[in-house]
């Protein structure tokens, strides 16, 4: 062997052992981001390629690359935040700032691969099942529940379902949040791993079950007779669906709103009894909510709610992997 090979041998084998040697480092909620990420970012950049050959343009799809560059760098804050962590010059309240968002950051990753896959998942499965999930419906209830829900249409019911709907992004993380200030750290470590888990399940699900929601596939079979006006709420909740890419129009089955919160209300079961029925109360409205406002069909949330044993059972067992795989325990 030359000594040029020998050398470039040597450099692989450098490369591959501080790639190691940093990925054992994460913990199993943030290695699970950048398992997803990686590949999200390599569909991206392919789907832009392919648009660019065409001859196309997509201000959402060209978006991705900006968001690419804002969650690469949102992702090296983890390594800041577990170096300000660990400093003994800084004051303690400091460390439990950082200690606080450095448990609490992997769940803002999650929201990065969920709007790449937005962005780029029909370029991976353009196979949709909505009219499946209709047939379903039919078949099931002998009529689409979105649509006979159109009787009990008002702006003010309106407006109070937007309000749970709006819920969502702090019902995910609110029993983590709960256990954090409640000093029971591994139990909120727990928790977010068992969000951030069904997170991803329901993304790689997303892919091979791609579907449109009924506000958009419904709608375009003209099925909706009453349109669903409220007031500030409601309007502000629109505004920022048109901001998601593609207007989140494969992110139908199965739902994530389910899942989610039915894996909330379990951690809140198990380690924070006393906020369980605060958070019941709004994980009910927000259920119904997904079917009042078209985001879901009744067997999107049928399946959502099976994530839950799935998230349950595999949740502590890939945390123990991941623990002897890496040698080390999260230290929190």
């Amino acid at each position: 062997m030359s000594a040029n090979s020998e050398e470039r041998a040597r450099g692989i084998v450098r490369a591959g052992g501080l790639i190691d040697r940093t990925v054992k480092r994460l913990r199993l909620e943030e290695a699970l981001f950048l398992f997803l990420f990686v590949p999200s970012t390599i569909v991206t950049v392919w789907a832009n390629v392919s648009l660019a050959r065409s001859g196309l343009s997509s201000r959402r799809v060209e978006g991705g690359l900006l968001r690419l560059a804002i969650v690469i760098a949102v992702g090296l804050g983890l390594f800041l935040l577990e170096k300000a962590r660990r400093s003994d010059a800084r004051p303690r309240f400091l460390v439990e700032i950082a200690s606080f968002f450095r448990t609490m950051l992997p769940f803002a990753l999650c929201s990065a691969v969920y709007t790449n896959l937005h962005d780029t998942v029909r370029f991976i499965n353009p196979n949709d099942i909505h009219d499946v999930l209709v047939a379903i419906e039919e078949r099931i209830f002998g009529l689409q529940p979105v649509v006979w829900a159109e009787r009990f249409i008002t702006p003010l019911r309106t407006e109070f379902f937007s309000a749970f709907y709006a819920n969502f992004f702090l019902v995910a993380p609110s029993v983590a949040i709960v256990l954090w200030f409640s000093r029971k750290r591994r139990e909120a470590r727990e928790a977010l791993l068992g969000v951030t888990l069904c997170f991803y399940t329901g993304y790689v699900l997303y892919v091979i079950f791609p579907a449109a929601p009924p506000r958009l596939y419904l709608e375009s079979l003209g099925a909706f007779s009453v349109t669903l006006k409220g007031g500030a709420i409601t309007n502000f909740q629109s505004a920022l669906i048109d901001m998601l890419p593609n207007h989140a129009s494969r992110a139908a089955f199965p739902s994530l709103h389910t899942a989610v919160s039915l894996v909330s209300l379990y951690y809140a079961w198990r380690h924070a009894r006393r906020f369980f029925p605060i958070l019941l109360f709004f994980v009910v409205g927000l259920l119904a909510s997904t079917v009042y406002l078209r985001h879901h069909y009744v067997v999107d949330l049928i399946a959502g709610a099976f994530l839950l044993p799935w998230t349950a059972w595999a949740t502590p067992r890939l945390d123990r992997w991941w623990t002897r795989w890496t040698g080390r325990f999260p230290d929190l």
